[in-house]
């Protein structure tokens, strides 16, 4: 509901402090950065409100529960399967404002020093929610694609990017995964919808 935004998190949190709940479940917003509504989170908190955090957390907010995915596991898991296939020079897309982003990239990056490959700044792609947005509503894949040069493989951050990256190679005639092998996370309908099954945890 926030879609990723600080300021639609704000607005929820403090329709959520006036409600009467029994809990609230909270993906979050933005975790790499500061959040700027931990004030709202501490009302809830000392209103006695249980709240779950699910493929995150908030470290300042002391008693607090998460639910975490294994992000660094699988950048890692992701990259020993693309080794084993025999690709050497692999690239990696992932999110700067989300916390899984990161974690994504440290798994990837070590196996990459783990299995002696290659690990060239040029191979790496950051990028935020905004440019994620106008990737998906059809913006360009030009900056993504820049990444996959000398590389026969990428580990995207998710399907979302994962299928709109294959999309667009497909559609300038790159055999997949004969040239180009895409790999990805979520394991969602995203993974299914693209013109090839992306391989996804």
């Amino acid at each position: 509901a926030t879609q990723n935004q600080g300021a639609n998190e704000r607005r929820i949190l403090q329709r959520l402090i006036t409600q009467p709940l029994d809990g609230v479940l909270v993906e979050g917003t933005k975790t790499a950065l500061p959040n700027p509504n931990l004030d709202l989170y501490r009302k809830l908190i000392a209103k006695g409100m249980p709240i779950l955090f699910m493929h995150c957390n908030y470290p300042e907010l002391t008693g607090t529960l998460s639910v975490l995915d294994d992000n660094y596991g699988g950048g890692h898991q992701l990259v020993e399967y693309l080794y084993r296939k025999g690709h050497r020079r692999i690239a990696g897309i992932f999110k700067n404002d989300d916390i899984q982003g990161h974690q994504r990239y440290a798994g990837y990056a070590a196996a990459l020093r783990e299995y002696d490959l290659p690990m060239e700044d040029g191979q790496i792609f950051w990028y935020g929610t905004e440019f994620k947005e106008k990737l998906l509503s059809g913006g360009s894949t030009e900056e993504l694609e820049a990444v996959l040069t000398d590389c026969t493989a990428v580990v995207c951050y998710n399907d979302e990017i994962a299928n709109r990256l294959v999309t667009q190679l497909a559609k300038r005639g790159v055999k997949m995964p004969e040239e180009m092998a895409v790999v990805s996370f979520d394991n969602s309908q995203y993974s299914e919808m693209a013109p090839l099954r992306i391989t996804s945890l």
